[in-house]
């Protein structure tokens, strides 16, 4: 992890160094060893810099190449550095001497923005073509880092995180209705041009976009999920190999240049069980060994999906790893919430996992953090309803099989598979979304969030938000490969939050089933290697068999929660955190947004379920309308007199 930013001026004023230096403090924490910054006329560029690959001890960004005219700084991991440097003529020995943005740089002089096509690896990278006039931005394929951006009249400044913009007296700082009422909503698609901040974007990933110094720019998609050629039409075997092969690399890719020990938030099961058995093996040869954080329920605790326990401790013991434990202990929903709000400038519940994990492995020396998110839509597709996608293929002969099979080894009643695998996987998506808004009176999916009806109509009818687009609590999106695919895309589109809360951590952080080579991939994979033998995730059982654990391959249906403890924590938190904005008085910020008396009401009516709700689903509901509007009254210091944004 390191981090860029920088500022093109187009009122025909000169960027100073100062402006430079005002964001690169607010960075510092993405910079541990170091940062500069580098202003040519009305344009300049900066870099913070972290450690992480053996390579990164030789950067020495900005770089720029008067000959060339151009002047870079990248977050940049780049995975294929050797064949690139191939196809430069960059010799072996030149290559030792060369962090990866020096590769970017001779790429870029050779190819221009052309040359984002070849690059493998986790990125963002701003580009200031001098005699254009130009300024590139771009983002990874699958968007694994990020950077925010304001595109004013006058100027354009990015930067890595969104705080480090309003460093730019020129950055308005302002609460954007648009993007407070698409949070109330959740979950919706992201939007990139929409954020919590007026006039603050983000960048999608796979595209570069450039602002020209004249006004006006323009943009391209440069990667999107879709099947490799390559890896389409071929036999059971080729599959077989061809996933152990690619999710071998991608995992190895993160891990062998590493100096220092990787953390992993492990829950043990196929995904993050994958990335332990491959990148163990890596770090034990060179004496180290990955700092795996598993989450325990608190002493006492139940939690109806159990904890990863059991599972994280069939890893126990393998060369290579060294598994640590974490439990909620008093964390609340309110634990450090107005600091996160202050250091990231994001609004996100508090992941007492994220937080325990990522500082226990910054204390054991890790500056890289990975998950399993990802492989579930991914190469280990994860769908209840194959048995029905294999009926209304007209399969009837291999249906009967699976369904055999399936019986054997869940060991489920017929009657709950044929409820559960193949019936309601056949209903209509319409039917069963109408059948459940009839059970709920009808009531439109936006007035059964936490908004209030008059706030949420408003951008309802004003196309801020598309209610044809909300997400139903009981009925998925998509089905089979097209949730996959819609997935992978919602993942592009999104936010880099996650890399900013391990920041925040001083880590890097990445998901190697986001890796562009494994979604090239997953969406070639046949449906028949999808489910097979009665079991999902049927390649990643065998291509994997010989060095995931025996009773990870035998695993029955399902997921363990990476926060166990979360549903209770909310629980136990909220009648606290509805107190708090009660505190804040009447006509408080918050209450222009969001339903107060129906989040009270919520809270009230609260059942005698496992964990003292009626649902969970409202539990989360309730969950995100309080903490929104923490936020907003944080936002605009109604929190108390001490509050500053």
């Amino acid at each position: 992890m390191s981090a860029i930013f920088g500022v093109l001026r187009r009122d025909g004023g000169a960027v100073e160094e100062r402006a430079l230096q005002a964001m690169a403090r607010v960075l510092a924490h993405r910079g541990p060893d170091g940062s500069r910054v580098l202003a040519l006329d009305n344009a300049g560029l900066g870099h913070c810099r972290m450690r992480v690959t053996r390579e990164d001890r030789l950067e020495a960004q900005p770089l720029h190449d008067p000959a060339a005219g151009v002047t870079l700084v990248a977050d940049l991991r780049l995975d294929n550095r050797e064949a690139l440097a191939g196809e430069l003529g960059i010799a072996d020995e030149a290559l030792a001497q060369m962090a990866d943005s020096d590769v970017l740089l001779a790429a870029w002089r050779q190819w221009g923005d052309a040359c984002l096509e070849k690059l493998l690896g986790d990125f963002t990278i701003a580009v200031r073509d001098h005699r254009a006039g130009r300024l590139y931005l771009a983002r990874d394929g699958m968007g694994q880092r990020g950077v925010y951006l304001h595109a004013g009249e006058g100027i354009v400044a990015f930067a890595s995180e969104v705080n480090a913009l309003f460093a730019l007296p020129d950055v308005p700082r302002l609460l954007s209705e648009a993007g407070v009422a698409r949070r109330l909503l959740l979950p919706v698609d992201p939007d990139p041009d929409v954020t919590l901040y007026e006039g603050v974007s983000y960048l999608p990933g796979g595209v570069v976009r450039w602002f020209d110094d004249a006004g006006g720019g323009g943009e391209r998609r440069f990667w999107e999920p879709q099947a490799a050629p390559e890896h389409l039409g071929k036999d059971d075997a080729y599959y077989r190999e061809t996933y152990r092969a690619v999710v071998t690399e991608a995992i190895a890719c993160r891990v062998r240049r590493l100096e220092k020990p990787p953390c992993l938030m492990f829950s043990g099961g196929f995904d993050s069980g994958t990335i332990a058995a491959i990148a163990a093996p890596i770090m034990a040869a060179r004496g180290q060994a990955v700092v795996a954080v598993t989450s325990v329920l608190n002493e006492g605790e139940v939690s109806p999906q159990g904890d990863s326990r059991k599972l994280a401790e069939a890893f126990a013991g393998r060369e290579g790893f060294a598994l640590h434990t974490v439990a909620r202990g008093e964390d609340s929903l309110l634990t450090r919430l107005e600091e996160s709000f202050a250091r990231t400038g994001e609004c996100v519940t508090f992941n007492y996992v994220r937080a325990a994990g990522f500082a226990l492995g910054r204390r054991e020396g890790a500056r890289l953090a990975m998950d399993g998110h990802g492989g579930d839509y991914t190469v280990n597709m994860l769908d209840a309803g194959m048995l029905g996608r294999i009926l209304r293929r007209g399969h009837v002969r291999r249906f009967w099989r699976e369904l055999r099979a399936r019986r054997a080894f869940t060991r489920r009643s017929l009657a709950a598979i044929l409820y559960g695998d193949v019936l309601r996987p056949l209903v209509p998506q319409r039917l069963m979304k109408a059948i459940f808004d009839w059970r709920d009176a009808s009531v439109p999916l936006w007035q059964r969030r936490f908004a209030r009806d008059d706030f949420a109509l408003r951008h309802v009818t004003g196309g801020t938000v598309d209610p044809g687009r909300l997400r139903h609590p009981r009925v998925a999106w998509q089905r089979w490969q097209a949730r996959w695919l819609h997935m992978q895309r919602m993942m592009m589109l999104g936010p880099p939050t996650p890399a900013t809360i391990a920041a925040a951590q001083g880590l890097d952080f990445t998901r190697p089933f986001h890796d562009v080579r494994i979604v090239a991939l997953a969406l070639a994979i046949p449906e028949h290697l999808q489910f097979r033998d009665g079991r999902e995730r049927w390649l990643a059982r065998t291509a994997l068999a010989d060095c995931l654990p025996p009773s990870l391959v035998a695993r029955q249906p399902g997921n363990t929660p990476e926060r166990p403890g979360q549903e209770a924590m909310f629980a136990q938190s909220l009648p606290a955190a509805l107190r708090l904005v009660d505190e804040a008085g009447p006509g408080s910020p918050a209450e222009d947004y969001v339903s107060i008396e129906r989040l009270r009401s919520a809270i009230r009516e609260a059942g005698s379920g496992p964990l003292g709700w009626r649902d969970p689903m409202v539990t989360y509901g309730v969950a995100n309308g309080l903490l929104i509007a923490r936020f907003v009254n944080w936002f605009s210091c109604g929190n108390g007199p001490n509050q500053d944004p």
